[in-house]
């Protein structure tokens, strides 16, 4: 570890002041990892802030008549270089000062080094401005309502009432188990628009319930809960309450509790409600009720309370299983710690840890939560932009410039000004300008090759229908699925008594009228003749008609091909309708793609301008395909092509909510056909390669003649990305 610097220019601006910690500040002694530590806590203003026993010993040392040169000689005797350098101690004094921890009278000269924010309150209304997703509003004092309803349900917070609780949930699951196919079918019945306002109503129930269970547990064990009020959540409220006293609990188990209290109440209420929704009637209110409770305290907490990426009770769980307070603060420290230490050069700086493994799970955290949080944020702007556009773009430009322009202002700010970089400013302004110029030459002015990708699907272009004529039953099968026919081969024969019988009936219905007419016409009566003449012509055409659907009982194969027809065997015996499609027959020697674009590729996608086609198949992504556009739409439509390109059937293009077939676009879609090559088996017959069957959804990849920037393929996405939002909440 490099040498840290002992003395600091500033010493002489903080060494003579004499400060105390506040009257009103509690002191708890707890155990991280077998190591003492201290939390310094005012009740007054709800602070809290952790010392380790070197520093609780400089600390301690400070009781008003002592300055804090003698306190950090002090304590430079006892600890040798464990004690903490000159410019620490400022540190210590700053953030002690500012968390209202410290009771000192500054002279004018110390007031910048250690100035106490006192515009706390405006800085606290500008986090959450930076945070507008998740803004918190306080409203009232709970601590008396928690006070009242503690003995109601103190027994649940014992070994017994624990017991109880894991019973209680087992059985529920027990319960639900046989029910779970029911509970996935009934899914879609959460977003029907008239359960929009019971979801609602139940949701600020089941968070209120939630947050009095973190604030009856945090009390139980000793806590205070001092504030409750109403978070919004991606603009949307929901109650919560402040349990930050229970850092000042010594037992990490303790602690665990209070964070997973919340999760505990619901599943206890959702236990309950399984018991209901099973026994209620189809189709009524108890039973849709019902499933909401089950579904948002059950399903919808363990995915976002239990998930220690986001600020919620996942991540006070990991802390404190960790034994590492503030970790997410503390990884975004390690990270910078990195930087300067390895870019910067600073050699000086303190490490934030100095365990190896800490150090690990700190890097890993850091990065796993910023890329979550972010992929979060723009799914988070997609979702309201799809419902309310204008809204959607508002929330986008301003994260922007709260998560991009705002901490970049800072950064500039701290690289210009801050005294840390003194020796090293030269060389952090040289790295960040080399690192900016690289991203623009990266991105703004090297030439990349432009891919456009889109979902396809594998059809043969030439197919046709299995359908059948004529109504009748099967008699007997006379192909397989998969087997290679020809042109006019037989596939199945059916037979249909009612039609033959019709057929004799008929037949000897005109017998008898031609008889009539041979007598007629030897009376020489013209007028009854030509009445004969018309009925047996009349009967002829209906005989003909039936002799014609008697034959289309014989289904023969219109073209060369290969039989598309699942489980075809076991179509012997059954009852055929006329006008069922019963499969395809698709020549798989004359495979293509088609292929599905917007009208923002649609002009960039053509014969004479793409380069390469690559298509992947669903299940053999590692293995793609390089052919040749054939032909392009001239306009769009909004039709499918096949069912399996939409929503409905797994495929990625968005189609109509209200379409139940799946089958209608959100906008319109051209079409683009690329011709699969077939090769030759060493036998010598035709296939396609790698193996290709009809119906089979790919993924193709068009690689444009034209080279484009990076910046300006991203700025394309981004505003096709909007420009669909834009569409769907139209």
């Amino acid at each position: 570890m490099a040498e840290r610097p002992t003395f600091s220019q500033s010493w002489s601006r903080v060494s003579h002041l004499a400060p105390a910690l506040r009257p009103q500040v509690e002191v708890h002694r707890h155990l991280f990892r077998g190591e003492p530590w201290h939390v310094v806590h005012d009740p007054v203003s709800n602070s809290f802030f952790r010392l380790n026993p070197v520093a609780y010993h400089f600390v301690g040392l400070l009781d008003g008549r002592r300055n804090v040169d003698d306190a950090w000689r002090l304590t430079l005797d006892r600890f040798g270089d464990a004690a903490p350098t000159q410019n620490e101690v400022i540190g210590l004094l700053g953030q002690l000062n500012e968390s209202n921890l410290l009771r000192v009278d500054l002279p004018a000269d110390a007031e910048p080094l250690l100035r106490r924010s006192g515009q706390r309150r405006l800085k606290w209304w500008a986090g959450q401005a930076m945070s507008i997703l998740f803004i918190r509003i306080p409203i009232f004092n709970p601590d008396r309502l928690v006070t009242w309803l503690l003995p109601l349900t103190k027994w649940m917070m014992t070994k017994w009432g624990m017991m109880v609780w894991f019973a209680w949930v087992a059985f529920g699951i027990y319960k639900f188990i046989p029910h779970a196919g029911v509970f996935v079918r009934d899914a879609t019945s959460i977003l029907a628009p008239t359960n929009w306002g019971w979801m609602i109503i139940l949701f600020l129930v089941l968070k209120a319930i939630h947050e009095l269970g973190h604030g009856l547990v945090c009390k139980r064990f000793g806590g205070v809960v001092p504030e409750m009020g109403i978070m919004m959540l991606v603009l949307f409220p929901a109650p919560y309450v402040d349990a930050t006293s229970a850092w000042a609990i010594p037992s990490k188990w303790k602690r665990f509790l209070v964070g997973s209290a919340g999760m505990v109440f619901e599943l206890f209420v959702a236990a309950a409600a399984i018991h209901l929704w099973i026994n209620a009637a189809e189709g009524s209110l108890l039973r849709q009720l019902t499933y909401n409770v089950i579904f948002m305290a059950s399903v919808s907490t363990i995915l976002f309370n239990a998930n220690p990426l986001l600020r919620f009770d996942g991540y006070y769980m990991l802390s404190d299983l960790l034994e590492v307070p503030n970790l997410y603060q503390r990884a975004q420290n390690q990270m910078k710690y990195l930087i300067k230490k390895y870019i910067y050069g600073m050699g000086n700086t303190p490490p934030v840890s100095t365990s190896f493994k800490e150090q690990f799970w700190l890097i890993f955290y850091g990065i796993a939560a910023l890329i979550y949080r972010v992929v979060i944020l723009f799914g988070i702007i997609l979702f309201v932009s799809g419902k309310m556009f204008n809204l959607g773009l508002a929330i986008a430009a301003w994260s922007f410039f709260a998560w991009g322009v705002v901490p970049l202002c800072k950064f500039i700010h701290w690289l210009a000004t801050h005294p840390s970089l003194h020796e090293k400013r030269f060389r952090a302004w040289s790295t960040m300008i080399v690192f900016a110029t690289a991203l623009f030459v990266t991105f703004g002015m090297i030439l990349w090759p432009d891919h456009r990708r889109t979902p396809g699907i594998i059809e043969s272009a030439a197919r046709a229908d299995i359908a059948v004529h004529t109504d009748g039953w099967v008699k007997q099968v006379n192909v397989t699925s998969g087997q290679q026919v020809k042109e006019g081969d037989i596939l199945l024969e059916a037979e249909n008594p009612i039609l033959e019988s019709k057929v004799v009936e008929l037949e000897a219905e005109r017998r008898r009228l031609m008889l009539a007419r041979g007598k007629a016409l030897a009376d020489d009566d013209q007028t009854l003749k030509a009445q004969y003449d018309d009925q047996i012509r009349s009967k002829s055409e209906t005989i003909e008609e039936l002799r014609r659907r008697l034959g289309a009982l014989v289904l023969r194969s219109p073209i060369n091909g290969t039989i598309q027809v699942p489980d075809i065997h076991k179509l012997a015996g059954q009852y055929l309708r006329r006008g069922q499609v019963l499969g395809q027959i698709n020549d798989l020697t004359q495979l293509r793609v088609t292929a599905l674009v917007d009208q923002s590729h649609s002009s960039a996608i053509s014969k004479e301008k793409v380069e390469r086609v690559e298509i992947r198949p669903a299940g053999q992504l590692s293995k793609p395909l390089v052919e040749q556009v054939t032909w392009v739409s001239p306009s769009g439509r909004d039709t499918l092509p096949h069912q399996a390109m939409g929503y409905a059937g797994g495929g990625d293009v968005p189609t109509k909510p209200d379409d139940p077939e799946g089958m209608q676009t959100q906008q319109p879609q051209f079409i683009i056909h690329v011709t699969l090559s077939p090769t030759t088996n060493a036998d010598g017959t035709v296939r396609q390669a790698p193996t290709a069957l009809p119906g089979e959804r790919v993924y193709v990849r068009f690689t444009l003649k034209e080279k484009r920037t990076l910046m300006a393929q991203g700025w394309h996405k981004l505003r096709q990305i909007f420009r669909d939002q834009q569409t769907a909440a139209q």
